[in-house]
């Protein structure tokens, strides 16, 4: 009698090998050309006010005209990539975001053609972010699900943010601010490596009914039972959600964390994308030099790499992502309260360092968190819409900012904008159930795909130990 297969537990008891590794650095990669291209825009506007002349809301709108996009390639991956599979949507997005690039760097001349060439290459940036995290979270191992997400993409992500400051330093003044973008065109090459490397979802194959696939797959992740997969037979999986329903994530099974990790979400990324923005700016108009102002810029971002790694250690310490969250967001509250009177003064530097790995940190737990709320089958269109919901946040930033900065350009001001979002953004997540209902088992080959609860409030697979801080 053949061996039958679960897809879900076989890829959450594997161990890292050679197949995460490589799958590990290819996701890293592109998430490193997402940071960079995400967040190199702050470095143009010092650049350009000279001979552009942008007006402070100008500037507002050329800094989220790119988040826009963000949000309109969010909610758009979701609905495709849980139709036609999460690999087409990667490929497509990556050679969008190379294209954005060239045109960026060869054919925009206003701050007018910023902001629409910013707003195509955010609606790829907006594909890629969801779909990495999608990725990332559905070939984690169940033993090393945390480290392993959070590496993966906060690692990748935070070194490209990293390198926009690098970039922004040492090529600008040699080269002017088109070079950030033709560095941002060797994307070309990590979309090459996708096309050969990059898998589909497993999940998602198996929803499709195509098993020699799956069975190939599984066989490259866990080679030592490649003898058992060829004969063996995959449980299928009746989805329990429709392909891409918007209609079911406000389901009586995920509408309330659904809706609170919506509005924390937008909270954070209000401050992630005001601050990051809006620093070398403010840090400019205080009197340092465009320098000084990159290196608070890429200050921020080192600060990043090492909250999003802490935060998730957090995670597992308190047995609860939600937990983990509040702390990182108020911690993060405290570190711009402190900034709105200190910026410009020697503590400052130490204080924005802090601010970058709170928030930063807490949004890497977010990030995860959202991940593995949804089923496989509704997984990209709740990702995609939580992430493009979280971008009118983001959005909100950077204008407000702008609006802010016109009525009074003391940053004071604008750092205590985002304390209070912060300490909103604590309160909001601090209300996500400790315990929800479990969803109901459509057939037994599709129990491991059913979503339980443990008592921080995180969803783990059904009949799987219970494994605190393991996502999924």
């Amino acid at each position: 009698m053949a061996t039958s297969i679960n897809v879900r537990e076989e890829l959450a008891q594997a161990r890292i090998g050679t197949f995460h590794l490589r799958f590990a650095v290819l996701v890293a990669f592109i998430m490193f050309f997402d940071g960079y291209d995400l967040f190199n825009a702050a470095y143009v506007i010092p650049l350009v006010r000279h001979a552009w002349q942008p007006t402070p809301a100008m500037i507002g709108m050329m800094l989220s005209s790119g988040i826009v996009g963000l949000s309109i390639g969010s909610v758009l991956q979701g609905l495709i990539a849980d139709r036609i599979g999460r690999r087409k949507v990667m490929l497509g997005a990556l050679w969008m975001l190379t294209a954005a690039s060239a045109v960026l760097a060869t054919l925009v001349h206003s701050a007018v053609a910023f902001a629409l060439a910013r707003l195509v290459m955010g609606t790829a940036l907006g594909m890629v972010t969801p779909l990495a995290l999608t990725c990332i979270n559905e070939w984690a191992p169940r033993r090393n699900a945390n480290a392993f997400a959070t590496w993966v993409f906060q690692f990748g992500f935070s070194a490209g943010g990293i390198f926009a400051g690098i970039a922004g330093i040492t090529l600008t003044p040699h080269f002017g601010w088109q070079s950030l973008y033709f560095v941002g065109v060797l994307s070309a090459f990590v979309a090459l490596a996708a096309s050969r490397w990059l898998p589909e979802s497993a999940q998602f194959l198996t929803l499709r009914g195509r098993m020699d696939d799956v069975r190939a797959l599984l066989a490259a992740v866990r080679p030592e039972r490649a003898e058992v997969y060829r004969d063996a037979a995959i449980q299928p999986m009746k989805p329990a959600s429709r392909a891409g329903s918007m209609t079911d994530l406000l389901s009586r099974e995920y509408r309330h964390n659904t809706l609170v990790h919506w509005m924390a979400g937008a909270l954070s990324l209000f401050c992630i994308h005001g601050l990051t923005g809006w620093l070398p700016s403010l840090v400019v108009a205080g009197g340092g030099a465009v320098s000084s102002a990159f290196g608070y810029g890429t200050l921020v971002m080192v600060a990043s790499v090492f909250g999003g790694i802490s935060m998730g250690w957090l995670a597992d310490r308190l047995h609860s992502r939600i937990r983990a969250m509040v702390v990182g967001y108020l911690a993060a509250g405290a570190f711009m309260a402190a900034l709105s009177v200190a910026l410009g003064k020697p503590v400052a530097l130490l204080l924005v360092a802090g601010a970058g790995f709170f928030v930063f940190g807490a949004q890497a737990v977010m990030n995860n968190y959202q991940a593995m709320c949804y089923r496989t089958e509704i997984r990209g269109t709740g990702m995609g819409v939580a992430v493009g919901l979280n971008r009118v946040g983001g959005i909100l930033g950077p204008v407000i900012v702008g609006v802010a900065a016109s009525i009074n350009p003391d940053p004071m001001w604008t750092f205590a904008l985002f304390t209070g979002a912060l300490v909103l953004a604590a309160g909001v997540i601090a209300l996500g159930r400790t315990e929800i209902a479990a969803l109901p088992v459509a057939e037994a080959g599709h129990a491991a795909d059913t979503l339980d609860t443990q008592r921080s409030g995180e969803p783990v697979a059904t009949g799987a130990r219970h494994d605190p801080g393991v996502a999924g």
